[in-house]
């Protein structure tokens, strides 16, 4: 037995009473869990422990044959009430966890983008008011764990190439230009930056396209309606 903290990202049905569990484990990164017994009716409602971003802690029983490992025991490390029932912020849990999802290696440990993902967890529950730009924030603040965050010398250029991660003076095939180039700089030096909903979503947008071209597909999640709970 072995005791571990993870934040849950996605399960999926395994029998009729048991799933598959997709969770961003703290020591080992990404690990798949099988949890028997879960949904059945005496469950006492465990199932929603599995709710995207919840953080959790795990009592890991080991497959001897090699298969997948079996949760003994779940319980929920924090009460992350605010974040699922504000419907705001559970499109934001959705999208997250869908884009953590995408861009996590099974079985590679990254206890620093652990602890980013857990702290941005942490605060999502805790704030009365979220920033219209959360979603941008954190998929720039996502860059600098995965290697390409955005070069900052603005310097008044008039395009930001999203193969090179920099601003351009030349128009790049893949680019952001105009005023959303320029939010996109102001949005670098001030997370809190006034953005309207038109171009908010159009750097959405854009961001998921940079992720791609960086070999992260987070293009068309499904979760894409968190882009319509921002708007104002």
């Amino acid at each position: 037995m072995e005791s571990i903290k993870g934040i849950s990202l996605h399960y999926y049905k395994y029998s009729e009473s048991s799933v598959i569990a997709k969770i961003f484990t703290e020591n080992y990164g990404l690990q798949s869990y099988i949890i028997k017994g879960i949904r059945n009716k005496n469950s006492k409602n465990k199932l929603s422990y599995l709710h995207p971003l919840n953080i959790v802690s795990l009592e890991i029983s080991v497959n001897k044959n090699k298969g997948l490992p079996f949760v003994k025991e779940i319980r929920s490390e924090h009460n992350l009430s605010s974040t699922y029932s504000d419907m705001q912020k559970k499109f934001v849990c959705m999208f997250i966890s869908e884009v953590l999802m995408r861009v996590l290696m099974e079985k590679e440990t990254d206890k620093k983008l652990y602890n980013f993902s857990e702290k941005t967890i942490l605060y999502l529950n805790k704030t009365e008011e979220l920033n219209k730009n959360f979603v941008l924030v954190f998929l720039l603040k996502l860059t600098e764990f995965l290697g390409f965050h955005p070069n900052k010398d603005f310097s008044n250029k008039d395009y930001f190439d999203l193969e090179s991660g920099e601003f351009t003076s030349h128009p790049p095939y893949y680019n952001i230009r105009g005023e959303n180039k320029k939010y996109l700089s102001a949005l670098l030096q001030n997370e809190s930056v006034d953005i309207p909903y038109k171009n908010r979503k159009k750097l959405i947008v854009s961001l998921q396209k940079y992720f791609s071209l960086h070999h992260y597909n987070i293009e068309k999640l499904k979760s894409y309606e968190v882009i319509e709970s921002l708007r104002t």
